[in-house]
């Protein structure tokens, strides 16, 4: 009797205290009492989570079963099944692929940013972090992340989805918003969208999209007065490939919680998404909220382009993508207003690792992680032959905007000190020649180049070289790739919002 509930947790998984007391009540007939007593002594290998469950549970675990898969199964389970707001940030991070940048948590997580009789998105992910459920890494480009502890030891290989999914989603924000703002639904000078720094909020909630609406049905007159008070707009946005019923419970725990204060405008509410389940797509709708799909907002055509987009960027192990593919994203995406300008940032290392193939044999890299005792950087292309290795930074501007000096400094002072000396621990590069390169689409600043030449004359122990779209114009002409150059000249080059000023 004294390993009953060391048995139960090895027979059924990870569970809350009360679900084994009542296991030994109704199944092994002992008493309420008496089955307590044995959960709350049982010890040894018994460990438990030091987290708040309703009515004093808790939940327990074998210390054999700790980060396991069925660990995380069961934990979400028993956080789910009691409402738990611990339960719905969870279940957030987990379909967001299990990371998320740390300021968008306070907008998904489900609760709000403080409220009476609410736990505050800052307590729950404080009281997650030191139970260890949750941990925190910095990622180049978006700053600090929260990722979930089953993750920690293959983190690195969740952060290209993670990028995907955050550029995705700002392309369909920025069309969004400038649907909204045409149409009326939103106070035009008033709206906002998330960003790495700052979130719209709405009293005590933050939200991916929101702004006033003066929409009539939106519209209140308080004591009879002739100056209305708005209401709002409030969206949220998840592009995986299918959002579930479980996918929009926090953004509905949320809701919930704005829709008990009074003295707070009516609310006009989207979710959007590629597609949703038909149990997630009926909640939706039997609450009033609007469930808008892509290809409902944009066009099938744009959707695709959207999934596609997100599909290649996922892709960190990548060898080669058709210039083709490339001209259709740009011709399917182009509708949605700024975002040629963001894609050519995005795929203008694709076009580097293109045209590169066509010079070296060796497989050509992107997007690699280079780790060192002095920090980590990423690495836009990298390839590689018996000779030389060359690292390749990549900045695909228009030409309404020059490589900076800032830019250059950066490049020269923080990246290319980090990817050489991961090159001289690498085994296979350590006695190679080292080259790091600086691509543009755009042209340099005075600034820029007068740093560039002084690196250049300054630096013996490797070979710093810049090209400006000139140049990159005449490497892609190398490369005898037709579809190459026609994508470079038409969407990068010859764009008409291209225009040199």
């Amino acid at each position: 009797m004294n390993n009953l509930v060391h048995k139960y947790l090895k027979k059924h998984g990870p569970a809350l205290s009360s679900e084994i007391t009542e296991y030994l009540v109704n199944t092994l007939k002992l008493t309420p009492d008496a089955a307590r007593q044995r959960v709350s002594r049982a010890g040894g290998d018994v460990l438990r989570l030091d987290l708040s469950f309703p009515r004093r549970a808790k939940f327990l675990f074998l210390k054999e079963q700790s980060g396991s898969n069925l660990y995380w199964v069961r934990l979400e389970l028993a956080l789910l099944s009691t409402n738990s707001a611990y339960g719905f940030a969870i279940t957030a991070l987990s379909e967001r692929g299990g990371v998320m940048p740390r300021h968008h948590f306070e907008i998904a997580c489900g609760a709000p940013i403080k409220q009476k009789k609410h736990l505050a998105a800052e307590v729950v992910l404080n009281k997650l972090k030191s139970a260890n459920l949750l941990k925190e890494i910095h990622v180049e480009g978006i700053g600090p992340c929260i990722y979930l502890g089953l993750h920690v030891n293959h983190i690195e290989t969740l952060i290209p989805a993670m990028k995907a999914r955050l550029f995705t989603e700002e392309l369909v924000l920025r069309g969004v918003k400038s649907w909204m703002r045409k149409l009326g639904f939103i106070s035009y000078d008033k709206v906002s969208v998330r960003s790495l720094e700052k979130n719209p909020t709405v009293s005590t909630t933050a939200w991916d999209l929101a702004g006033p609406s003066y929409l009539s049905p939106l519209v209140t007159f308080p004591n009879n007065s002739s100056k209305p008070n708005p209401g709002f707009v409030v969206c949220d946005i998840l592009l995986n490939h299918e959002v579930s019923e479980s996918g929009i419970a926090p953004y509905l725990q949320k809701l919930n919680a704005l829709r008990c204060l009074k003295n707070v405008g009516k609310q006009l509410c989207f979710f959007f998404a590629h597609s949703f389940s038909d149990a997630a797509f009926k909640k939706l709708k039997s609450q009033g909220i609007s469930p808008a799909t892509t290809s409902a907002v944009f066009d099938n055509e744009t959707a695709r382009g959207l999934r596609e987009l997100t599909d290649i960027l996922s892709e960190v192990a990548i060898r080669s993508i058709e210039p083709e593919k490339i001209d259709i994203i740009f011709n399917s995406l182009g509708k949605i207003e700024g975002a040629a300008s963001r894609l050519r940032g995005a795929l203008f290392e694709y076009i580097i690792a293109e045209t590169m193939r066509a010079e070296y044999s060796h497989p050509v890299e992107l997007n690699r992680l280079c780790q060192t005792p002095k920090g980590i950087k990423e690495a836009d292309v990298i390839c590689s032959n018996h000779r030389e290795v060359r690292f390749i930074e990549g900045k695909g501007y228009g030409f309404n905007k020059q490589v900076s000096g800032d830019d250059v400094k950066y490049w020269l002072s923080e990246q290319i000190p980090i990817f050489r000396a991961f090159a001289l621990a690498h085994p296979d590069w350590r006695d190679r020649d080292l080259v790091f390169e600086f691509w543009t689409s755009s042209m340099f600043e005075e600034e820029a180049i007068t740093k560039l030449n002084i690196a250049q004359q300054n630096t013996k122990q490797y070979k710093i070289v810049y090209r400006d779209y000139r140049d990159v114009s005449r490497k892609i002409r190398d490369s005898k790739n037709k579809a190459l150059i026609k994508t470079f000249g038409d969407h990068f080059v010859n764009h008409p919002l291209n225009n040199i000023n």
